[in-house]
């Protein structure tokens, strides 16, 4: 990734230089630097089809009765969410969860580039971050009110209800769901959108992503578990939509997604 260091564009379409500047990608491949890290263009799926979750390769997914996902006809490969009834939806997460936002550990970028065909209220709510081992379902990671799920979560995240608008939220299980900025990034219909989070260990923040810009709202990462962020909770990907309506509710594509972390300082 060195080779975007430098580059600064908010319309690109892959890695914002903004975000991930200072990964040492390079070296985390190729073993120089200990940590994990991996993307996907998504050329071939995961292609989820309807029922309880199960495994596609590396993804967990889930879809409800008349849910999917399904490759785009796009250059360079995206896969596109949908179903066809209200309280209906779709998700993929990593099957492996191997990320944690905590003090005691080292620096985290993730990034995602994905649209919305359609930007009116109530037509599907969309998260996408990170959420822990929790089996994908109809009420995971977005409840059938389109709330968040009572499981650890960071990330982005539509509420079904808000339109072209999405918040920055976190949340621990079995505490309620803090927003560290409401109406932080806004949508254009049928137009992506790179939203991202980065984790710094030395200053001990999350900070959130707008198309490779940081966000003036973070989150200080507390010292103790059992507080209201998930600091204590393993982690991985996740991108998932839910209908708020049986009527058009339109759809949502994943263009690719790349997560890296290096091991504790």
């Amino acid at each position: 990734m060195a080779q975007f260091w430098g580059y600064d564009s908010d319309t690109r379409r892959k890695f914002s230089p903004g975000l991930w500047g200072n990964c040492p990608w390079d070296g985390i491949k190729s073993g120089v630097v200990d940590g994990i890290a991996f993307e996907d263009d998504f050329e071939g799926g995961p292609l989820v089809t309807a029922g309880a979750q199960a495994a596609y390769g590396r993804y967990h997914g889930f879809a409800d009765t008349g849910g999917s996902t399904a490759t785009a006809a796009e250059q360079f490969g995206a896969i596109t969410f949908s179903s066809d009834d209200d309280n209906e939806g779709a998700s993929i997460a990593l099957q492996v969860a191997c990320i944690q936002i905590t003090k005691a550990a080292g620096d985290l970028w993730f990034e995602a580039r994905f649209k919305t065909s359609t930007i009116a209220d109530t037509k599907h709510g969309i998260f996408v971050g990170l959420i822990d081992a929790a089996t994908l379902s109809a009420t995971v990671p977005i409840a059938a009110d389109g709330t968040l799920a009572d499981e650890n979560l960071v990330g982005f995240w539509r509420l079904e209800g808000d339109g072209n608008q999405m918040d920055t939220y976190y949340k621990a299980d079995g505490i309620t769901a803090v927003a560290v900025k409401a109406d932080a990034v806004t949508l254009v219909a049928d137009a992506y959108k790179r939203v991202g989070m980065r984790y710094s260990h030395e200053q001990r923040k999350l900070f959130f992503y707008d198309d490779g810009d940081a966000l003036a709202d973070t989150k200080t990462i507390p010292d103790a578990t059992g507080t209201d962020f998930p600091a204590d909770a393993i982690l991985r990907p996740i991108f998932a939509v839910l209908n708020a309506t049986g009527t058009t509710p339109g759809n949502s594509t994943l263009d690719w997604w790349a997560c890296a972390q290096l091991v504790t300082p």
